[in-house]
This record gives structure tokens, sequence and C-alpha cells, in this order.
């Protein structure tokens, strides 16, 4: 089937009260992209393109799905000649009437929003999710019987996918997260950098640092800092002298040492000494 792509830059917001599927090829290499009161599942169909929102920023690619609930504002930068996606957009009350007492669609929307925005499926789950949205666009162009119970039958189906999916993947990435404290815990006195950890336990570095700071409330080099800042406090408090200690704390200078005591504690590791006697 020949694609028909539509002019973003003069598409007024959603005019269904259910659901809407489009499919655009952009033009210009900067695009604003706001929604109104509804949810929108956007997919790459084609091309790369850097999207940034809020205090995220995604180099995005085909395949990959960025959930947006309702009113998010997102700025896409084109990195490449050509660049299309698929825009389902879905009223709120319209998924609470597909939803149930037990399974809530909008979980994944929900969810995207607490933590990150972007949906990046391994391959095979790809061109499921996309062979879907296939469908819906086919289907929204054509007059076939039952055309209307498809349709809602695969807005149903892929929500449900996603979700499942989702869970998933949180499931794993708080097992994966717990495996890392327990390293640093076991480890902290030795060299640990963002890169190492990232290749010990297969995990890009924006997932795992916001991950991880998601879980603990602190931020990798935070909590590694903290470890080491208790154990210098105790070695100083048990009559060790500050320059034969920082080795053990992990630190691989005295002076990288003492600035770190000095910025955690707020004195120098004598002046700590001085107020412990």
């Amino acid at each position: 089937m020949s694609r028909q792509y539509e002019s973003y830059g003069n598409y007024p917001g959603m005019l269904s009260s259910t659901f809407e599927i489009h499919i655009y090829k952009a033009q210009d290499l900067v695009q604003e992209h706001m929604l109104g009161d509804f949810f929108e599942l956007y997919c790459v169909h084609d091309g790369n393109a850097r999207v940034e929102m809020r205090d995220c920023e995604y180099e995005v690619s085909r395949g990959d799905i960025l959930l947006l609930p309702p009113r998010t504002l997102c700025t896409v930068k084109m990195l490449s000649k050509s660049y299309e996606w698929i825009s389902l957009l879905m009223n709120p009350w319209y998924l609470s009437r597909l939803s149930s007492h037990r399974t809530n669609l909008t979980n994944c929307f929900v969810s995207a929003e607490q933590n990150h925005f972007l949906f990046r499926a391994e391959p095979f789950m790809r061109n499921r999710i996309v062979s879907i949205l296939t469908e819906l666009l086919e289907e929204s162009s054509g007059q076939e019987f039952g055309k209307d119970i498809l349709m809602e039958a695969d807005v149903r189906r892929l929500l449900i996918i996603v979700n499942r999916y989702m869970h998933l993947n949180i499931q794993k990435e708080k097992a994966t997260i717990e495996n890392v404290i327990s390293y640093i815990n076991q480890h902290y006195t030795e060299s640990i950098t963002l890169d190492f950890l990232c290749d010990k336990f297969y995990i890009s570095k924006f997932y795992l640092s916001r991950s991880y700071e998601r879980v603990t409330g602190k931020s990798i080099y935070q909590y590694i800092l903290e470890k080491r800042m208790i154990m210098a406090r105790q070695l100083l408090i048990g009559g060790e002298k500050p320059t034969d200690i920082y080795a053990l704390c992990g630190f691989n200078q005295y002076s990288n040492f003492y600035r770190a005591f000095k910025k955690y504690y707020h004195m120098s590791p004598s002046e700590f000494i001085k107020n412990e006697v």
C-alpha cells in the first residue's frame, strides 16, 4: 500500500473522542511537539532524531517508542535526511473504558512519567509493535467491515503488550540495581567508575544512573562517597592517621581524599580528629 503521509505543521490536535493514528514525514530539521489533553504513543518509523523533553534527552531510531502523558512538550531535532514517525493518540476517558478494574492500560504512561519516557525493546518486540501500528494505519484508511472493532482490539492489544514488557523490565531493573548496590558495598574501597559498572552489568549509562538514583535516592558517586567517608570517619576515630588511610578508603591520592573529606564533613581530617579527641 502506498504510504499517505500527513503534514504535522497543519495538524490541529486530536479531533476524535476515542483515538487516532497518523504517520508523518518531517520536513523541518527542528520541530516542537506539544501534546494536548491526551496520551500519545510516538513510534519512530524511519530515520534518527534527538528528542529533548523535561530534563531528558534521547537519541531515537526506527522502532523506538516514546510514551507521552498529556500536556507533554518535546523538541525533535532530525539527525538523518529523512525522518518519519507514527503517532497514536488516545483520549484518557477512552483508555479508562478499555481498561478493567484489574487492568489499567494507562500504567505504562504513568511509569514512563516517573521513570523515563523512552521505551526501547528487543528487535522482535519492536517488530511486533510496529506491525500492530501498521495494521492500525491500514485499517484507518479503509472502510472494511468491522474496522472499528478490529482497530479497538489492536489498540487494547498494543497497550497490553507495552505494559507487560515494561513491567518485566522494571522487575529486571530492580534486580540489576540490587546487584549493583551489592557490588559497591563489597568493593567501594576499590576504583569504581560508571563505565566499569555499565560494562560489568551490561547496562547503559543513562539507564544505570537514572535507575540507581530512583531506587536509592542518591547518585552512584554520592553513594560510593558516603560509604568511603563513613569508613574514613571510623578509621580516624580509631586513631589512624589521615595520610595512612586514604588508600584504604578508595582514593588514589591524599589530595583527592582531603578535598572529598573536607567537602563532606565541612572540616579537614586534622580538624575532625581534634574535635573528636
